[in-house]
């Protein structure tokens, strides 16, 4: 399993990497991978009054950074058995991070969470927008450490979707052996004048209304369950009444996860106005650490 980590200069690295080495996937190949990008003006439209020479001095010496970075992760993790390979790159970080990933045919892109922006979001700047859009690869974005002393908890939200079931299948493939326990979770929001829909044909069913609802989604959770019998992972169903990103916060508050794991095809602007909106909404509004998986169409 060939896996992406976005090795930035700020450490925010550090927890994806840690969330990776965690998991223990299935035989991962560790690509780390640092992006010297240009250097741009301090002031937007302003030319810089420095002569070429500096913004040159300026590169090589970001890139000799980067390169004993990379030397010294990659000789730690290959002590702690871990297969590592490095590379640098030039250019906008989002676009060669991507390209790498596709050219190396990855499976995960692995990125660190930062705290940015006025409205307090948190992304990885254009790397995480970049590989949110445009990425075929499943996503890792980490903003804390996984726990030392804690076994590994995982809140994984469905729509029951026949993608969604895909996207499980994918998590059964990557194989993650730490994680203990996830929570298989659903939310639904039926209000009274759908449920009187859904159960006019049956009149039994119309005393139960939402219980019948409830019980229906646990036996689809207890299927999902099945579907994830052979991580050997302890699981259980979580169904909640509300709104899909409060009940999932529910969820993972409840349940006291570390990580939310998520299935998404993409995040064109027709998708964020769709179920699309959940995972990234979270990729980019809460710190979470979250697991984006994308199963091949």
């Amino acid at each position: 399993m060939r896996i992406v980590v976005g090795v930035d200069g700020d450490g925010a690295y550090e927890h994806a990497l840690a969330w990776v080495q965690a998991l223990e996937f299935a035989q991962p190949h560790l690509i780390l991978a640092s992006v010297i990008e240009p250097p741009r003006p301090p002031v937007v439209g302003v030319a810089a009054p420095f002569p070429e020479e500096v913004f040159l001095q300026a590169a090589q010496a970001q890139e000799a950074a980067a390169r004993q970075r990379l030397d010294t992760l990659q000789q730690t993790l290959h002590a702690q058995g871990f297969e590592a390979e490095t590379v640098i790159l030039h250019g906008q970080a989002g676009t060669r991070l991507l390209e790498l990933a596709d050219e190396r045919d990855a499976e995960m892109i692995a990125l660190g969470g930062t705290r940015k922006g006025a409205l307090q979001a948190f992304f990885v700047g254009s790397v995480a927008r970049a590989a949110l859009t445009n990425a075929r690869q499943s996503l890792l974005i980490a903003h804390t450490p996984p726990p030392a002393d804690q076994p590994l908890r995982a809140v994984l939200a469905t729509d029951h979707s026949e993608y969604n079931y895909r996207c499980v299948d994918l998590l059964v493939q990557f194989a993650p052996r730490r994680l203990a326990r996830i929570a298989i979770t659903t939310a639904f929001d039926v209000d009274e004048e759908t449920l009187q829909l859904l159960t006019r044909g049956t009149p039994a069913l119309q005393q139960s209304g939402v219980e019948w609802i409830i019980e229906q989604l646990h036996q689809r959770n207890r299927e999902v369950c099945e579907r994830l019998r052979p991580l050997q992972a302890s699981c259980e169903s979580v169904v909640v009444e509300g709104l899909p990103i409060p009940a999932i916060r529910e969820a993972l508050r409840e349940t006291d996860a570390q990580l939310l794991i998520l299935g998404a095809k993409g995040h064109s602007l027709i998708e964020r106005l769709s179920l699309g909106s959940v995972s990234y909404h979270f990729a980019i509004g809460e710190a979470v650490n979250l697991l984006i998986l994308r199963a091949s169409e």
